[in-house]
């Protein structure tokens, strides 16, 4: 056992560099303990806004699946005063591990996938792992019913009430893009944009580390490494949607109100909600 988990700690230092610790993981925003993931999309309130101002904190939270929270999580949730629950997942997984009910807030469950997802049947080493992985973020660009489910959530988000929660699965990927996206909208630079984006291998790291094992012990080393490529975030997988936004609509607020469809009232609106007063 204990040379089965050097070989997973080199094998993960030599893909990902130095492995998170638990210790590294920053304490969880009021206190949820049954999320993994669970954020505020705002950080610790110093990021800061281009003409000045930060990200305001407890109007967007973002996590992983919502099954698992506790009773004392979903007591946390309804004291600060969630509204609205915005689960990105597919019909089948929502049904499979649906969201607990949080009194006052309203789920919306928005296939962000909107039916299109993407298999990886094939991503069976590092090199294929990575290309599935940045084509699954061009994907929230050039799929139209893609763009839509970003629409509906965008919008409906622009006229919640109280604080949302954002989450899919893991919290990485679809919740990934709609984080990045409600950044750029409040004006965060796109280097501290990535940097938030990369946490989510910190906040996960011990889930990455056992798939990567269960996946090595099972048909070995090339397919650990490739599912640790998926289940790792690269800043290039984020940035392949940000260039296919670019290129197909010339920067990424023209995607988000041209291809998105939001309209510029939105957009203000959006980031206003997001700014701190």
């Amino acid at each position: 056992m204990k040379r089965v988990l050097l070989l997973v700690i080199a094998l993960l230092v030599g893909l990902l560099g130095p492995v998170p610790t638990a210790s590294a993981v920053p304490a969880s925003p009021l206190g949820i303990t049954g999320a993994a993931n669970f954020r505020d999309l705002a950080g610790d309130g110093t990021i800061a806004l281009a003409g000045g101002g930060h990200l305001a904190t407890g109007v967007v939270y973002r996590s992983a699946k919502l099954y698992d929270l506790t009773a004392a999580d979903i007591s946390a949730l309804e004291a600060a005063g969630i509204s609205d629950v915005y689960d990105l997942r597919t019909k089948s997984v929502a049904k499979k591990l649906p969201d607990p009910k949080i009194t006052g807030a309203d789920n919306h469950l928005i296939d962000l996938f909107a039916g299109h997802t993407l298999s990886s049947a094939k991503a069976t080493t590092p090199a294929k792992a990575r290309a599935y992985m940045r084509e699954e973020y061009r994907r929230f660009v050039t799929i139209s019913d893609q763009r839509k489910a970003l629409s509906r959530t965008l919008r409906s988000i622009v006229k919640a009430e109280g604080p949302v929660i954002i989450h899919c699965t893991q919290g990485k990927d679809r919740t990934g893009w709609v984080s990045a996206m409600l950044q750029t909208i409040a004006g965060v630079d796109s280097a501290t944009i990535t940097d938030q984006f990369l946490l989510s291998n910190t906040y996960r790291a011990a889930d990455i580390a056992a798939k990567v094992e269960a996946t090595r012990a099972k048909y070995g080393d090339t397919r650990a490494a490739a599912v640790s490529e998926k289940e790792t975030l690269r800043a290039s997988y984020l940035q392949a949607g940000l260039d296919k936004a670019k290129s197909k609509y010339g920067s990424v607020k023209k995607y988000l109100l041209k291809g998105v469809g939001l309209s510029n009232a939105q957009y203000a609106a959006l980031r206003t909600l997001l700014t701190a007063p």
